[in-house]
């Protein structure tokens, strides 16, 4: 699997980057690997989150998931076709974002991690 550069990888095993005046966010491809067949996700439209809270939850038919905000914000947009076909999270995790998010405050890059150091974290 190629883990793509233009992207902000966290510790947590999720990805964001800047879409428009907002973000987009998905899990990675180590975390979808770990979670198997994804069946459900549940995120609420609007809702609000914490910065290392979940801001939505991922099942899968071994386990469930939270998945943990790199930021405070809100919940702007589910992807309708991730909703109704979870298991494109599986096809193509870096394809298929879950939801559009906004940030509270201004993303620092250097907060977070870069691909080099994403793949260094997932091989230890």
């Amino acid at each position: 699997m190629t883990y793509p550069d233009n992207i902000i990888y966290t510790n947590d095993h999720v990805w964001f980057k800047p879409y428009e005046n907002n973000f987009i966010l998905g899990i990675t491809h180590f975390a979808q690997d770990l979670l198997g067949d994804v069946v459900y996700i549940e995120i609420k439209k609007a809702s609000e989150f914490k910065k290392s809270q979940a801001l939505g939850s991922i099942e899968s038919v071994k386990t469930a998931s939270d998945i943990i905000a790199p930021e405070n914000g809100k919940i702007v947009l589910i992807n309708s076709e991730v909703e109704s076909s979870p298991e494109k999270i599986n096809e193509a995790p870096f394809e298929h974002w879950i939801c559009q998010v906004n940030f509270y405050n201004n993303i620092n890059k250097a907060d977070f991690l870069s691909k080099d150091a994403y793949l260094k974290l997932i091989k230890t």
